[in-house]
């Protein structure tokens, strides 16, 4: 493996954590509401569950990084979330699929954690690389799922289910055999002190992000069936919606390479966040074909730049040794709001009768977030340091 392949082969596990593990979860979620009988509640609770296990995966890596290094638990993560979302198609009972769910939030968070560590030292374009590769599950996804319903039905969706797993075996596979090759930034069973205080900002905005845009990403497909666009297919909606979603997260290491590069502030949060915030509500304001598909480029190309926005503030701001504990802090906060974030919106959609309202209420987040990130100001331990 060339080392320029490392960084693609890495984000494997960021396509497995994300791209399959928690965005396909949006398209198969109106089969399974419609075969299952779910309402919007309980179609929120199992993404909960999964944003809940994620936090407990958070907080596992929290505890165990400085004393396994990142290259276990990433295999372990990467593996777990792979068959937790082969099983999720071998049931129809609710309590296992929560079970499942749960499982795969789990294992994502200490692959998604650390294969964010381990690209951070190969460097920053690593780091976005990484966390764009989400778009290979969107984008397969996206191509082929709506039309498995299209023409299979509702009932499809363990079919679904299991052929993202199956998809998911190699690519872990393909992402473990890449971090092997990448040195520990840190020694197992040794750490480092990092200021928190001074990374507030940054932080709460991270929080925000993940109440926010999970709202967007668990329900705009049903949002979708609830408003469907006179004379086009909704597979041809869907399809082509996630099919760009998933391209424009691929295209964004390009797009944003200039605003990432060298900065230790808060402005490729904020910046990235208004894009976001911007793509959220604008299948509301625009309620049309060109405004659905433009909400999905501009979700694309910002939702995962986040989450790498977040991994390059702690690489730059921070020593090497602190990397993996400051990730799982700033990642257990985002978890905490992620896990929030889709029961809310499906309380107040249910409560309200309309998608529009959750919706709406995740894009205000969203907003609020980016005017915080930019109260964020350098600062560098490392440079204190040396």
């Amino acid at each position: 493996m060339t080392p320029a392949m490392l960084p693609w082969a890495l984000s494997g596990a960021a396509a497995v954590a994300v791209g399959f593990a928690r965005f396909a979860y949006a398209l198969i979620l109106p089969s399974m509401q419609l075969d299952l009988g779910l309402n919007y509640a309980q179609a929120g609770w199992l993404n909960t569950a999964n944003a809940l296990g994620y936090l407990l995966g958070s907080l596992i890596t929290v505890a165990m990084v400085q004393r396994f290094g990142n290259h276990r638990l990433f295999t372990v993560g990467a593996l777990l979330t792979a068959l937790a979302l082969l099983c999720t198609g071998l049931t129809r009972d609710f309590t296992l699929l929560t079970v499942y769910r749960f499982l795969a939030g789990v294992g994502a968070a200490g692959a998604f954690i650390c294969g964010g560590v381990l690209a951070g030292v190969l460097g920053t374009r690593a780091i976005v690389i990484f966390f764009s590769g989400s778009g290979i599950g969107m984008l397969s996804t996206g191509a082929l799922l709506p039309w498995l319903f299209e023409f299979a039905g509702a009932q499809a969706w363990p079919w679904a289910w299991v052929a993202v797993g199956a998809v998911c075996l190699p690519l872990s596979l393909l992402a473990i055999a890449a971090a092997r090759t990448i040195e520990e930034p840190g020694t197992p069973g040794r750490s480092a002190a990092w200021p928190w205080r001074p990374c507030l900002p940054e932080f709460t905005a991270y929080f925000l992000f993940g109440l926010g845009y999970i709202a967007y990403m668990t329900f705009i497909i049903a949002w979708l069936r609830q408003n469907p666009v006179p004379g086009v297919s909704p597979a041809v909606v869907t399809s082509v919606m996630w099919s760009v979603l998933g391209s424009m997260t691929l295209l964004a290491p390009w797009l944003w390479r200039r605003v990432f590069n060298g900065r230790a502030d808060g402005v490729p949060m904020a910046a990235t966040m208004v894009v976001l915030g911007s793509g959220a509500v604008l299948p509301m304001a625009l309620p049309s074909l060109t405004g659905v598909w433009l909400s999905s480029a501009l979700v694309g190309a910002s939702v995962l730049m986040v989450p790498a926005a977040a991994t390059s503030f702690v690489k730059v701001n921070l020593p090497r040794q602190a990397w993996g504990s400051a990730l799982a802090v700033v990642t257990s906060l985002f978890a905490i709001g992620q896990t929030i974030g889709p029961v809310a919106a499906g309380w107040l959609s249910d409560h309200w009768g309309s998608l529009s309202v959750g919706l709406g209420a995740s894009a205000a987040l969203l907003f609020t977030g980016a005017l915080i990130a930019l109260m964020q100001r350098p600062f560098s331990t490392q440079r204190a340091a040396s």
